[in-house]
C-alpha cells in the first residue's frame, strides 16, 4: 500500500536590493524555509501569508516538472477540473525568455472547466525558472496593508516605514500573541501587530506620541492598549517585544537611557526584536540577552540593525 505524499507548498518572496538577509529571516520565521536566490522557498508548512511583508504568496505544489510537455501530461493524467479559473505565470528571473501569455494559455487548455481571467474563483500559479516548473493552486497572498499604513495621518521624520514594522512583528510574534512596544512613537509597530491579530501594547514617554499612536490606530479601525509610560520602569509579561529604540543627538553621546530600557525589559518576554542605528551587541550580551541574529537594514547611507534576541535565565 503506497503512502500518500506529504503536501508541499511554494512561497514567493520579494527580492529587494540589499535586504536579502531580512527577507530570508521573515520567510524562515513564517514558513520554516529560506528562499533561494530567486525568491522561491519550498516548505512542508502551509501558512496564510496575508500578513507577509516581503513574503508575497503561497501556493500548493501539485506538480514539479522540467518542461511544459511534462506539466501538461501530468495535469491531464489527474483530470484537473475547475470552474472560473485563471492560470498566472511567474518567471524567475523576470527576463526569462518565455512568453507568459502563451504558457498560461497552453496550461489552461488542459484544465477542464471554464476560465475567468478577471474574477477567478481559483487561480493556478505556474512558477517557471530556467530548469524547473511548479504548478498548483494559489492559496494566499500578502494583503500589502503597509502601503496604506504608510499614509497614516500622524508621522514623524524618525518613524519606521510600515513594511519594516511588519517584518519586525513577523520575526517574533504570531496571531494571538501578546506583544509589547515600549517606545511606540507614532505606533507603526503597534499598528502592524494589531492588524495581524496580535494583542499589542504600546507605551511612550512623550504624551504627543501616545496621542499620535491612538489617532493612527483609530484611523485604521485597529485596537491596541496604548498608554503614557517610561520604558525604563514599565512591567508586565508578554510573548514578544518589538521596538525601535529611541535615538538622537543626546543618545549618541550618552547611552545610559538605552541601557536602562534594555535592562528593564530583559525578563519581560522570551523573545524580542530591537532596531538601532548602532551596534548594541555588547550591551545586549552584557545585560543577559542571547542574540539569535543581527539583520542589517540599509537605506541610502544609513544602516539600521535588527537584533533578534531571546532572554537567558
Amino acid at each position: 500500500m503506497s503512502l500518500k505524499a506529504i503536501p508541499k507548498y511554494l512561497y514567493l518572496t520579494a527580492t529587494p536590493h540589499r535586504l536579502t538577509e531580512l527577507v530570508s529571516a521573515e520567510c524562515v520565521a513564517l514558513t520554516g524555509s529560506a528562499p533561494n536566490s530567486e525568491g522561491i522557498a519550498i516548505s512542508d508548512r502551509c501558512v496564510d501569508v496575508c500578513r507577509g511583508a516581503y513574503l508575497k504568496s503561497c501556493s500548493e505544489i501539485l506538480f514539479e516538472t522540467t518542461s511544459l510537455t511534462e506539466l501538461r501530461t501530468k495535469i491531464k493524467s489527474i483530470g484537473l477540473q475547475a470552474d472560473e479559473f485563471r492560470v498566472s505565470v511567474v518567471k524567475k528571473p523576470r527576463n526569462l525568455k518565455i512568453n507568459s501569455m502563451t504558457l498560461a494559455r497552453d496550461v489552461g487548455n488542459v484544465i477542464d472547466g471554464s476560465a475567468n481571467l478577471c474574477q477567478p474563483r481559483t487561480t493556478f500559479l505556474t512558477v517557471v525558472t530556467a530548469d524547473k516548473m511548479w504548478f498548483g493552486p494559489l492559496l494566499s497572498e500578502s494583503d500589502g496593508v503597509w502601503l496604506a499604513h504608510n499614509q497614516r495621518p500622524h508621522v514623524t521624520s524618525s518613524s519606521l516605514p510600515a513594511r519594516l514594522a511588519r517584518v519586525l512583528v513577523n520575526l517574533v510574534a504570531s496571531a494571538g500573541d501578546r506583544l509589547l512596544d515600549p517606545c511606540c512613537g507614532t505606533g507603526t509597530i503597534v499598528m502592524a501587530a494589531a492588524h495581524s491579530g496580535i494583542h499589542a501594547t504600546g507605551y511612550d514617554i512623550n504624551p504627543r506620541m501616545v496621542g499620535a499612536t491612538t489617532k493612527n490606530l483609530r484611523h485604521f479601525g485597529l485596537s491596541a492598549d496604548v498608554a503614557l509610560a517610561d520604558a525604563r520602569h514599565i512591567d508586565g509579561q508578554y510573548d514578544a517585544i518589538a521596538t525601535d529604540l529611541p535615538y538622537g543627538i543626546n543618545l549618541v553621546r550618552d547611552s545610559t537611557q538605552e541601557i536602562e530600557i534594555l535592562s528593564n525589559l530583559r525578563t519581560s518576554a522570551p523573545k524580542a526584536a530591537f532596531i538601532d542605528l548602532r551596534d548594541i551587541s555588547k550591551t545586549l550580551t552584557d545585560l543577559g540577552y542571547q542574540i539569535e541574529a543581527v539583520l542589517p537594514v540599509p537605506k541610502l547611507s544609513i544602516v539600521r540593525r535588527i537584533f533578534i534576541t531571546s532572554a537567558t535565565e
